[in-house]
C-alpha cells in the first residue's frame, strides 16, 4: 500500500502461474503460509483438476495433481503449473498479515512465472480529487482524450424509488489487457455490506486499472526491478492513456489544457510505457508450435490416407510461395546458428 495526496493506492487483485516448482514451495516459500492453513475444495477451476482455499481469506491455489491424495508433497502436472488467484478481498486479508510486494519480489526472482492479472486501485475517501460526478460529467461532455477507443457506464437502481445502487464507468474494453474502471465505492459498499452505513465514507470514489498478461508482467517489472511505488505506476499509466480536459475554444482538443484536478492527480509523474517488444519467432519456436497445435491433425490425415504424403507435399509447396520476411529471417538465423559436423 502507498499513498499520494492523501489518496490510498493498493494492489486489489493478483493472479499468477508458477512453472517448474512444487506445491509446497508455492505455499510455504512464496506465499509464506503454512500448508495446514489451506483446505481442499470440491472442484478445480480454469481447467485445473484441484483447488485449495486459504482458511484466512480469498486466496485460491489451482493445480492438477498426479495421484489422488492431496498433501504438501503432492506432485503436480508441470505442463500447466500451479495457478494462484488472490481476489480483491483476498489482497486485503493477505496484506493484514503479509506483504504483497514481498510476494511479487519473490516471484520476480523465479525463472518461470507468468503474471496473468494485477489490479491497482486508488481510493479517494472524500472525493476531493477523484470525484465520480465530476468525472462522469466530463465524460458525457467529451472533455477528455484517451488512447482507449471506447467508454461505457453501468448503473443499477432500486425498483421502488429509483435510487442508485451502483454507478461504474469503464474506459477501454473489459476484454482487453488493460482498462480503467471508476466507480462510486460508497454505493458499492452499502449495497454489498452488512456493516452500519454510517461507518462507510459518504463520498468514496475508487479508480482501478486492470492489467493482464504482458501488461501485468510489465507492471511487476516497474514495481520490483524499477523500484517504482504503486502510486507512481498507477498514475504513470493514467498519464499514458487518459487525460481529462478544461474546455477551450480551440478546435483541436489535443491542445486543450488538462483539468485542474487531473493535473493535481498526475503531477510529478511521467507517462509509463507498458508495451513489451515481441521477440522474433525462431525455427525452433515454429517447430514447437506445429508439434503442439497441429501434430494430431497431421497424424490423423496420415493415418486416414494410409501413409500417403502427397497431400502434405502439396501444402508445403503452396506454403513456400507465401513466406513472409519474418519466415525468411527465421530461416537465415537458423542456418547461421547450426553447426554441421
Amino acid at each position: 500500500m502507498s499513498s499520494y495526496q492523501g489518496l490510498e493506492v493498493i494492489i486489489d487483485w493478483l493472479e499468477f502461474t508458477v512453472l517448474d516448482t512444487t506445491l509446497k514451495d508455492v505455499i510455504d516459500k512464496f506465499l509464506n503460509i503454512p500448508f495446514a492453513h489451506f483446505s481442499p475444495l470440491a472442484k478445480g477451476r480454469f481447467g485445473y483438476h484441484n483447488q485449495l482455499k486459504w482458511k484466512g481469506g480469498h486466496v485460491y491455489i489451482m493445480f492438477t495433481a498426479i495421484g489422488e491424495e492431496i498433501s504438501e508433497n503432492t506432485r503436480v502436472k508441470q505442463e500447466t503449473g500451479i495457478h494462484v488467484m488472490i481476489t480483491g478481498q483476498g489482497c486485503r486479508q493477505y496484506s493484514s498479515e503479509l506483504s504483497l510486494e514481498t510476494l511479487l519480489r519473490r516471484l520476480s526472482a523465479l525463472p518461470r512465472v507468468n503474471f496473468s492479472r494485477i489490479d491497482l486501485a486508488i481510493d479517494d475517501y472524500e472525493s476531493k480529487i477523484l470525484n465520480y460526478d465530476t468525472i462522469h460529467e466530463a465524460a458525457l461532455a467529451g472533455y477528455f482524450t484517451s488512447r482507449w477507443s471506447k467508454w461505457d457506464e453501468i448503473n443499477s437502481r432500486q425498483t421502488s424509488n429509483g435510487h442508485f445502487l451502483g454507478r461504474t464507468m469503464y474506459f477501454g474494453s473489459q476484454n482487453s489487457d488493460l482498462f480503467c474502471r471508476i466507480y462510486d465505492k460508497s454505493l458499492e459498499r452499502k449495497a454489498k455490506s452488512e456493516e452500519n452505513p454510517e461507518n462507510i465514507p459518504k463520498k468514496w470514489t475508487r479508480l482501478e486499472l486492470v492489467y493482464r498478461k504482458d501488461r501485468a508482467k510489465k507492471v511487476v517489472e516497474h514495481l520490483i526491478k524499477g523500484k517504482k511505488p504503486l502510486g507512481h505506476v498507477l498514475r504513470g499509466t493514467l498519464k499514458q492513456y487518459l487525460r481529462f480536459l478544461k474546455p477551450s475554444t480551440d478546435q483541436n482538443k489535443s491542445r486543450w489544457p488538462s483539468a485542474g484536478w487531473w493535473e493535481l492527480l498526475l503531477s510529478d509523474v511521467e507517462s509509463l510505457q507498458l508495451t513489451i517488444k515481441k521477440e522474433r519467432k525462431s525455427i525452433e519456436d515454429m517447430t514447437a508450435w506445429v508439434d503442439k497445435q497441429i501434430s494430431p491433425t497431421i497424424a490423423a490425415i496420415m493415418k486416414a490416407q494410409e501413409g500417403d504424403m502427397s497431400w502434405l507435399r502439396k501444402i508445403i509447396l503452396k506454403g513456400s510461395t507465401r513466406l513472409t520476411q519474418k519466415h525468411l529471417d527465421a530461416i537465415s538465423m537458423y542456418k547461421g546458428s547450426v553447426v554441421y559436423d
